[in-house]
């Protein structure tokens, strides 16, 4: 059985990240233009994954930070809470 402290989340999670973000966020992520954004997008090469739920493209989070090289690795709450306590200057015992 797992402690409390074992417990893992996604790194994007522990900063509120949204699940899925717009075309043009994503663009500005990739540093693309919005034309050429949704240019891509339209042909089916944009540099990650786009989804078309109504009218509007978004992206998945975990798909945008693959592209950009970003591992959203999983992370301990209680290392979370040693983050936090030494950004506000605590020590630690």
């Amino acid at each position: 059985m797992k402690s409390p402290g074992e417990e893992s989340v996604p790194f994007s999670a522990v900063f509120g990240l949204p699940a899925e973000v717009g075309l043009r966020r994503a663009a500005v992520a990739l540093d693309l233009s919005p034309t050429t954004a949704y240019r891509r997008a339209r042909r089916g090469d944009f540099p990650c994954p786009v989804r078309r739920p109504g009218r509007r493209y978004v992206v998945r989070l975990p798909d945008l930070m693959r592209a950009l090289g970003i591992q959203d690795v999983r992370v301990r709450y209680d290392d979370v809470e040693a983050g936090a306590r030494f950004a506000g200057g605590e020590a630690d015992d």
